[in-house]
């Protein structure tokens, strides 16, 4: 048989790993196959999901759901499709990801899985396709030609997977840039703690959580993921403002917990009004301790210009090497115009890596 032979169809979510159930043994090759893509990317298996993880995010939910498509050359799977729906807000738009066994690339079966997913996309009432490009840092890689984003800063280099989202009609929005924290070497976190706290004053006083959130300050989290979603750069992608309130928080947090992670949250509320003025929160997979990631950072721009932003940052990497000790590394994104953000992490010792190119289609 050959690529073109190939035959694409939706691959049922199972209702387990076990292998009485016969949709399980195609999910977990599915994310084998995904898994593998990242590792040829990124040369390391930090982003690998377990197989337990993927399907507690596959799983629907208020918030989202997901569709995944698979390409089968008789009993083998040599590609994938996965389409995230959110359910809440956003519902015009959907996520996609393109993975193809290595050794079929450049067949034309990645045009046939991404055609195939648009059009499910479509069959939902999406509009907007948004999409995900990553680009290592290869030291002594010669420079070659390059793509600015429509709107926002930087540039990611034009090789297969820019071209390959390009010719699908995406239009680059924005370049985040890719950075890389090493817990293991000497920088004085918790002197850096000490200093923002001190710059910060007495008006600001950190609050700490790890799985849930207090029930008294459920409310004003919301709030915070909720202007998330409106004041982080966000260039010219169309994504409209989320709504988040204490039952959203709570859904969250369970999911996390189904996927098997631990959620490091540190906040700085406002004592003068008991508001919660930012937050950071830190993600590790149990199924990978060594590794974590800088999710969310926050500080709302009524409180900004008082150094919370180190506060939060410094003060949840103390707490990591605290309380989840394996962990050696961070990886963190930032969009290339959130300069304030990045001069931060890289006093705090990240360095960059990479950039993500983040593109769009409109249907």
């Amino acid at each position: 048989m050959t690529p073109d032979s190939a035959v694409i169809a939706p691959l049922p979510i199972p209702g387990s790993l076990d292998s009485s159930d016969p949709a399980s043994a195609d999910f977990i090759a599915a994310v084998e196959l995904l898994n593998d893509a990242l590792r040829e990317t990124w040369g390391n298996d930090d982003f690998r999901d377990a197989p337990q993880t993927q399907l507690a995010g596959f799983r629907p939910s208020s918030m989202r759901r997901r569709i995944l498509l698979g390409a089968r050359i008789g009993d083998e799977l040599v590609g994938v499709a996965a389409l995230k729906l959110p359910m809440l807000d956003n519902i015009h738009s959907a996520w996609v990801n393109v993975a193809v066994a290595p050794g079929i690339r450049r067949t034309g079966l990645g045009k046939r899985l991404y055609a195939a997913v648009e059009q499910a996309a479509a069959a939902d009432g999406r509009r907007t396709l948004l999409g995900e490009t990553d680009h290592p840092v290869r030291p002594g890689s010669d420079s070659g030609p390059v793509l600015a984003p429509k709107s926002g800063i930087g540039a990611i280099p034009a090789d297969s997977a820019a071209r390959f989202a390009a010719d699908r009609h995406f239009e680059l929005e924005q370049v985040e840039r890719v950075s890389l924290l090493d817990l293991t070497g000497s920088i004085d976190w918790q002197g850096k703690l000490d200093a923002a706290a001190a710059a910060a004053g007495q008006d600001y006083a950190l609050e700490f959580w790890q799985g849930a959130c207090p029930e008294h300050l459920v409310d004003a989290y919301a709030l915070l993921r909720q202007r998330m979603s409106t004041d982080a750069p966000m260039a010219g992608l169309d994504v409209e403002e989320e709504r988040w309130d204490a039952g959203r928080i709570r859904e969250g947090e369970a999911k996390v917990c189904e996927m098997q992670a631990e959620e490091l949250v540190s906040a700085v509320r406002h004592v003068p009004t008991g508001q919660l003025a930012g937050h950071t929160v830190l993600m590790v997979f149990r199924s990978n301790p060594a590794v974590a990631f800088q999710d969310d950072t926050l500080v709302l721009e009524e409180h900004r210009g008082h150094g919370l932003g180190m506060l939060l940052k410094a003060a949840n990497l103390v707490r990591l090497r605290q309380e989840l000790s394996a962990a050696s590394r961070v990886w963190t994104w930032n969009a290339a115009e959130n300069v304030h953000m990045l001069a931060i992490n890289e006093e705090l010792g990240f360095e960059p890596v990479g950039y993500s190119g983040e593109w769009q289609k409109v249907l």
